[in-house]
């Protein structure tokens, strides 16, 4: 699978990891897009009003050009992560550090990329590691999820020259909404307010993916606390987040680590 292909096309079981995961399809284009936050409360599955996936794209690009804050790797990986915690956040699957993805629920979750996302796994039967997955989602995550926005509204797609190649990039139609998921985060930190578990979720991966600087010094900075006493919060309380969620987190940094460090050799 590249990046330039359309959704609607067919994997033809590339091999990720050194393993073959078996053949999976490339999500269908969703049909119907769904608006609004993803809202949880302690005991219950979320609904959807914001997506982490979307929350997490605006946060990793620049919210005037759209371009990103991150390497395209860790960009990638990032919200390849995103996409399976929105999963999560549905109450569709659970991921385990030694065992991988099991799904927890196969009904459709309201949003049609999310259900795309997790047909796949649910072909899968559970074959394919986490990490795998993760690498797997991330050849074509930037495209699926700025798609998505467009389809909703909240960006639009310009062709921008990089490196000798034109590329897609997904610009804001409102600047102050882009910004705002890590203004929200910046916010409750500051003012020790809880956050949500999806909140919670987008700050871990801020975190993951060293985004940390961008967050708490340029998008949203504060004079009430330093960017160190905000990530120190920050920290302590992503340890109250769900073992799934955490287990998608550190496998999410180790995968952005492992990438950095093969790009290098």
């Amino acid at each position: 699978m590249t990046s330039g292909r359309n959704p609607a096309d067919r994997d033809r079981g590339t091999p990720l990891g050194g393993r073959h995961p078996g053949r999976h399809p490339t999500p269908a284009p969703p049909r119907a897009a769904t608006t609004g936050p993803i809202r949880q409360t302690d005991d219950a599955p979320a609904t959807v009003d914001t997506l982490l996936a979307d929350d997490f794209f605006f946060t990793a690009h620049d919210d005037v050009s759209g371009r990103p804050r991150l390497s395209p790797g860790a960009t990638r990986l990032g919200l390849a992560g995103a996409l399976l915690g929105e999963l999560v956040l549905f109450g569709r699957i659970t991921v385990a550090e030694s065992e991988g993805i099991a799904v927890h629920d196969d009904r459709p979750p309201p949003d049609a990329l999310a259900h795309a996302v997790l047909d796949q796994i649910v072909r899968d039967g559970g074959s394919t590691s986490l990490r795998d997955w993760l690498v797997f989602l991330s050849r074509t995550s930037y495209e699926w999820i700025g798609q998505r926005l467009e389809r909703t509204g909240q960006a639009l797609a310009t062709s921008a020259r990089r490196l000798l190649r034109r590329t897609t990039v997904y610009v804001p139609v409102d600047a102050n909404a882009a910004v705002w998921p890590a203004v929200r985060i910046t916010n409750a930190l500051r003012r020790d307010l809880r956050l949500s578990t999806p909140d919670l979720a987008l700050g871990g991966l801020v975190v993951a993916t060293g985004l940390e600087r961008a967050v708490f010094q340029d998008i949203a900075p504060t004079v009430t606390r330093s960017p160190h006493q905000l990530l120190t919060g920050l920290h302590q309380l992503l340890t109250n987040l769900p073992p799934p969620l955490r287990a998608l987190l550190v496998e999410t940094e180790a995968a952005i680590g492992d990438a950095v460090l093969t790009h290098r050799s």
